[in-house]
C-alpha cells in the first residue's frame, strides 16, 4: 500500500512538471508572437517618439523636480529671476539654411527655460543682465527689429510682472574692437527701458524695498567726472531700503582702483553681474563702505575680495543684506546652451523686508545632452538601414547567380 502511495506521488508530481513546462512554452509562444507583430520600424518610431517628447517637454519638469523649495508668495517679500546672457543667435554668424534650424532651435530652448522658471518663481521683477542679443551691437535697424520681436516672443512676461534691462557689449558694444557708441545706447533704450518699467530715473529701478541700481561698466572702462555725477544721481534716487547694483561684466574680481569709486558711491548692499556665462560668488569684506563715509582711499586698503567655493556650501544660498561687513557678488549663468558651456540656468531670490535674501540657481536640462541623443538615435537608423540595404543587395547578386 505504501508503495502504491509513493508511485502516486511521483506520477502527480510529474504530471505537474509537465502542465508547467507546456504553460512556459505557451507563454514563450505568445511572448514571440507579440514581438514578432512589433516590427522593427515600429519599434524605431516609438523610440524616436519617446526621445522627443522626453527632450523637447518632459525634461524641464525633470529638471524643475530639482529646483529648491522657495518661500510662498508673501506680499512683504520680493521675489526676483535674474535673466543672464540670452544672446538670441543672429542673423549674421550663421549658415544660411541652417541657420533657419540652429536660431528656432535655440529659441525654443529659451522660450520652454524661460516659462518654466516664471512659473516656478512668481517673480515681481524680472531683471535682464545684458547680452540681450548676440549680434545687437552690429545690427542694422531692419535686423534689430527682427530680433526685437523674436525676444519679446521667446521672453513672454506675465501682465503683472516689471522688467529691469542691462545693456551688455553684444548690445551696445564694449569689449574689444567693438566700442560703445551712443547711437547703440539710445536704440537699446528706445526698445527696452520703456517695456513695463518700475522708476528709472537715472538708472534707477524702485520696486517694493528694494532699489536696482542698473550701471554699465565695461572692463578697463574710466571712471569720468560725468560718471561719478551720474552714480551721485543713482545713488540720491535710490530711495528703498536695499540697494542691488546690476552690471553687465563682474566688478568685484577687478582691481580695486576700478570698482572702489562705484561702490563708494551707489553704497549697494549686493551686486549682481553675468558675462562670465558660469556661477560665481564673490566676497569682499570691509570693502562696504558705511553711508557716512567717503574715504576712498581707505577703502582701496581695506579690500579683500576672494572668490567663494560654492560647492562646499549650503544649498539654497542665505546672504543677509543688511550685514554692513560683507559685500556679495553673485555671477547669475547663460541660460543660452549656444554659450559653450556645460550648465545653463536662472537665478532666483527671495528678498523679504528685514533684508534676508534666500537665492539658488535653476539649473536647466543639458541641451547638449540632448542633442547627442538625437545624434547616436539617427546613427544607429542611418547603420541598420546600410545594414539592411548590403543585405538586400546581396540577396539579389545570389539570385542572380
Amino acid at each position: 500500500m505504501s508503495y502504491n502511495k509513493n508511485v502516486n506521488k511521483r506520477s502527480c508530481a510529474n504530471e505537474r512538471i509537465v502542465v508547467c513546462m507546456q504553460m512556459a512554452r505557451l507563454g514563450n509562444f505568445r511572448l514571440k508572437i507579440t514581438f514578432a507583430r512589433v516590427s522593427p520600424k515600429l519599434a524605431v518610431f516609438f523610440t524616436v517618439c519617446a526621445a522627443v517628447v522626453y527632450n523637447e517637454v518632459l525634461s524641464f519638469f525633470v529638471s524643475s523636480w530639482q529646483w529648491p523649495n522657495l518661500p510662498p508668495a508673501n506680499e512683504d517679500d520680493l521675489r526676483v529671476l535674474f535673466v543672464a546672457d540670452p544672446q538670441l543667435v543672429g542673423l549674421r554668424d550663421e549658415l544660411p539654411l541652417l541657420g533657419v534650424v540652429t536660431r528656432w532651435d535655440a529659441d525654443k530652448y529659451l522660450q520652454f527655460g524661460f516659462f518654466h522658471a516664471v512659473g516656478y518663481v512668481r517673480p515681481d521683477v524680472v531683471v535682464f543682465l545684458g547680452d540681450l542679443l548676440d549680434e545687437g551691437s552690429i545690427a542694422s535697424d531692419d535686423e534689430y527689429m527682427t530680433y526685437i520681436r523674436r525676444f519679446h516672443n521667446v521672453f513672454r512676461m506675465p501682465a503683472a510682472t516689471k522688467n529691469i534691462f542691462v545693456s551688455g557689449d553684444n548690445d551696445v558694444g564694449g569689449e574689444g574692437f567693438d566700442t560703445k557708441q551712443q547711437w547703440k545706447i539710445d536704440r537699446f533704450k528706445k526698445q527696452f527701458e520703456h517695456s513695463k518699467p518700475g522708476n528709472h530715473n537715472m538708472g534707477i529701478s524702485v520696486i517694493k524695498h528694494v532699489s536696482f541700481q542698473k550701471i554699465s561698466l565695461d572692463l578697463g572702462e574710466q571712471i569720468s567726472q560725468s560718471h561719478i555725477e551720474m552714480l551721485s544721481d543713482m545713488r540720491a534716487q535710490s530711495s528703498a531700503r536695499y540697494r542691488i547694483a546690476c552690471n553687465h561684466m563682474p566688478l568685484l574680481n577687478r582691481l580695486p582702483v576700478e570698482v572702489s569709486k562705484i561702490i563708494e558711491i551707489l553704497q549697494p548692499h549686493l551686486i549682481v553681474t553675468a558675462h562670465s556665462h558660469l556661477f560665481r560668488l564673490y566676497l569682499c569684506k570691509d570693502c562696504r563702505p558705511q553711508e557716512s563715509s567717503s574715504n576712498t582711499r581707505k577703502l582701496q586698503s581695506a579690500w579683500k575680495e576672494q572668490a567663494v567655493d560654492i560647492r562646499n556650501l549650503p544649498r539654497p544660498l542665505f546672504i543677509n543684506l543688511s550685514d554692513v561687513l560683507q559685500l556679495h557678488e553673485v555671477v547669475i549663468p547663460t541660460c543660452s546652451y549656444r554659450m559653450g558651456v556645460p550648465n545653463m540656468g536662472y537665478g532666483a531670490a527671495v528678498i523679504s523686508k528685514n533684508g534676508q535674501m534666500k537665492f539658488d540657481i535653476l539649473w536647466l536640462p543639458s541641451r547638449y545632452r540632448q542633442l547627442a541623443l538625437y545624434v547616436a538615435i539617427l546613427s544607429l537608423i542611418a547603420i541598420s538601414l546600410l545594414m539592411s540595404g548590403l543585405r538586400r543587395g546581396y540577396l539579389i547578386l545570389i539570385d542572380m547567380n
